[in-house]
């Protein structure tokens, strides 16, 4: 059998092949997915602010750190799609959200990836602890789970940090439902992030000066 890719969005449909299953089996044709951003819902009028914004991609376990689409059968056990991929490893694929998210949102001016060798104000870091399908309790959801810390560059010190948490539905195990319950808990994250994120830095930004040295010492 020819290896066959199809990149698909989130609303795509999974390429099944051959002997490809959805949890294991053979190695064969498989799809892509890549999940879409739709933050229509919470457009924004605020005002800009005056800082910028460096997002650093996501820590996580070797296993999350993959383009492998990861399932939880059961509590401790992880397997992944054989006949899915994302298009990017889980990490990045989430720091190219985050990054899009806020230039969507368009209040922080200047936003961009740690690794694009630009300057900023603040550091967006985030650990990763779950990003896979969950089927305890018999209905599969796509668990997104993560802490957020906001740096002061300046100082190299925490402001803030957040544990966050979404998930959706996914009605059916193949990898065509679970990209599509990811992509859906992605955009119900992706505004609380943001909204954390701008309130955090604004409320430091604006601190006096002889906090911030004291929040340094």
């Amino acid at each position: 059998m020819n290896r066959l890719v199809a990149i698909l969005t989130a609303f795509g449909v999974s390429l099944l092949l051959g002997a490809c299953a959805a949890l294991s089996g053979k190695h064969g044709s498989f799809a892509i997915y890549a999940p879409q951003l739709d933050l229509s819902a919470h457009a924004q009028n605020n005002a800009g602010v005056p800082w910028q914004l460096l997002v650093d991609t996501p820590q996580s376990s070797s296993t999350l750190d993959s383009a492998r689409i990861a399932v939880m059968p059961s509590p401790g056990v992880l397997e992944v799609y054989a006949d899915a991929r994302w298009s990017d490893p889980a990490p990045t694929l989430l720091r190219n959200l985050i990054v899009r998210a806020f230039e969507t949102d368009a209040r922080v001016n200047g936003v961009s990836a740690m690794d694009a060798g630009l300057g900023g104000d603040y550091l967006l870091a985030i650990n990763l602890h779950d990003f896979q399908i969950e089927l305890a309790g018999g209905t599969p959801r796509a668990v997104i789970r993560l802490t957020a810390k906001l740096y002061d560059r300046s100082s190299n010190r925490i402001v803030a940090s957040h544990a966050l948490a979404a998930s959706a539905d996914a009605g059916s195990t193949d990898a065509a439902s679970a990209a599509r319950a990811f992509e859906l808990a992605i955009n119900e994250l992706m505004p609380q992030l943001v909204e954390w994120t701008i309130a955090q830095g604004n409320g430091h930004w604006s601190a006096p000066a002889s906090d911030k040295a004291n929040a340094r010492e």
